[in-house]
């Protein structure tokens, strides 16, 4: 079977765009997926901050109450522990959403170094995110006026927040 030179390099160059296509596609889906984690996570610190405001401000209540209101020393220790738990709970939590940032960096990079960029659209967008943000537009405003994804808009001020150092 003779093939040809000129044949083999557009198969080899086929299959080579091929894979880079599947690679695109993995890491975007990666992506969705790490965003979606983190959005997850930082709904649950959301929670377990509210949580514990409202022990903090039920403990504050308590102590304005008489003396002969006070808690037994078993409530007090049930307490005690719930907080621990609830710290070691926002410090693991805060340890994934690390972990999950560091990810999406990396990948960041990795899509940076096969060639990816913006289109000028997209680095209109971001220039037009922040300069709504600096204007006092919040998140939702930002997302309905551009017509974009919140989670577009918060993944924009967090890059410019990375790549400018100062935070917004």
């Amino acid at each position: 079977m003779n093939v040809s030179y000129e044949v083999m390099s557009v198969v080899i160059a086929g299959l080579f765009i091929l894979m880079i296509i599947i690679v695109l596609l993995y890491m975007t889906m990666k992506e969705k997926e790490s965003a979606r984690k983190i959005a997850q996570l930082e709904h649950s610190i959301e929670d377990v901050n509210k949580e514990i405001y409202k022990i903090q401000k039920w403990i504050l209540e308590s102590d304005k109450k008489p003396q002969e209101k006070q808690m037994s020393n078993d409530t007090l220790k049930a307490l005690a522990d719930m907080k621990s738990d609830i710290l070691s709970l926002q410090h693991g939590l805060q340890s994934d959403r690390d972990y999950f940032e560091d990810k999406i960096l990396i990948l960041e990079e990795r899509l940076r170094g096969l060639g990816h960029f913006n289109t000028p659209s997209q680095q209109r967008n971001e220039k037009q995110i922040l300069e709504l943000f600096k204007n006092g537009y919040t998140i939702d405003a930002i997302s309905k006026e551009l017509r974009i994804t919140k989670s577009e808009v918060e993944f924009v001020l967090k890059l410019s927040e990375l790549h400018k150092g100062d935070r917004l």
